[in-house]
């Protein structure tokens, strides 16, 4: 919960507060935003909340699913946690009916929500909420990132109902257990695409900018090429050239990716503590930035005990980039779900009168 540099961040939000883009013509002032915030020590845990319908002829309205909500957010007083976000998973009526949608207009007596319940520590959502704030934009929603990933996944056929999410960022790494399409449990570890950066910069004595263009454009290059040239060339410090090669690069990636493949396992083990070793052979998904290092598979697939290990890239138009995983997610999370603390979402008016089969 707390920024390395408060200021800076502060400022980054300010300028996307005004955004402008002279050639497209195009001046936006954002105001509110949703916020897709990492999994620092998350708490994932199932609730179950009944409430007497109060319409006429005891039939379903709005009003009864807020009820449910407000007595979730009541209960949430008495947490240490705060209270991030409540996924609806079963509406259940008289005779044991059940509704996975807010069966509105409905008639029942009662009606009982279990639902999948996410909190985080005071500090982390405060800390992210002050950010925000400080450069102008309210909070309107925090979303846990790795809940948004799987419910992006969850609209790709080919993906499974279980599996092991990894999320491989600039600076940290999620590592989430996803069971029948959401969310169960999250850690984190240090390690990010930038730790391979930094060691090229220090190995090479090139600048960022140049040590991120060779990571991405070589990766764990391992083609077979009639001439051996060289990655790039750089000056000693006293004058003398020095020529930086492929293996040279190769081998500073192995050794950054063996580092994050013991922290990988560590955070697997952590994570299933509480299941059958059967399930560290779930399929393993990465998502995230970090994901699209070349060689980044081959590499990780025989040390890590999953049976498969793949990479997901987005499929939405103009976002077809592993590091847009979690704000499309997002927004599929926000229209699909309501906030626990917005009563306005249309999702509370939405009518369905098929219960589940």
């Amino acid at each position: 919960g707390k920024f390395s540099d408060f200021a800076k961040l502060t400022q980054n939000v300010k300028e996307v507060h005004d955004f402008s883009d002279p050639s497209a013509k195009l001046k936006l002032t954002i105001s509110e935003a949703l916020l897709a915030i990492p999994p620092y020590g998350l708490d994932v845990f199932e609730t179950k909340q009944v409430t007497t319908v109060i319409g006429e002829e005891s039939k379903i309205n709005t009003i009864d699913i807020r009820n449910i909500y407000a007595l979730i957010r009541n209960a949430s007083n008495e947490m240490e946690n705060a209270l991030i976000d409540v996924i609806p998973e079963t509406y259940i009526l008289d005779q044991g009916r059940t509704f996975t949608l807010p069966p509105i207009g409905v008639s029942s007596s009662t009606l009982s929500m279990v639902a999948k319940v996410h909190t985080l520590p005071h500090k982390i959502p405060t800390a992210y909420q002050t950010a925000l704030n400080s450069g102008g934009i309210n909070v309107k929603r925090l979303v846990i990132a790795p809940f948004a990933a799987a419910k992006l996944l969850a609209s790709y056929s080919e993906i499974p109902n279980d599996y092991i999410l990894v999320d491989i960022g600039s600076d940290i790494t999620m590592v989430s257990l996803i069971g029948n399409k959401t969310l169960y449990a999250s850690r984190t570890f240090e390690w990010g695409g930038d730790h391979i950066t930094e060691r090229i910069i220090e190995a090479f004595n090139i600048n960022e900018a140049d040590a991120e263009k060779y990571k991405i454009l070589y990766g764990i290059d391992k083609r077979e090429m009639n001439f051996r040239a060289p990655v790039c060339k750089t000056d000693d410090g006293e004058g003398h050239e020095v020529k930086h090669y492929r293996e040279e690069l190769n081998s500073l990636i192995k050794s950054e990716l063996e580092t994050f493949t013991k922290q990988l396992n560590s955070a697997v083990d952590d994570l299933l503590t509480d299941y059958g070793t059967t399930y560290k052979k779930l399929p393993m998904i990465l998502v995230g930035g970090g994901s699209q290092l070349h060689g980044l598979v081959e590499y990780i697939t025989p040390k890590v005990p999953s049976e498969t290990v793949k990479v997901v890239t987005p499929r939405s138009f103009g976002a077809r980039n592993p590091t847009f995983t979690n704000c499309l997610g997002m927004i599929l999370a926000h229209a699909n779900n309501p906030s626990v603390y917005d009563e306005n979402h249309p999702r509370f008016g939405q009518v369905t009168r098929d219960p589940i089969k």
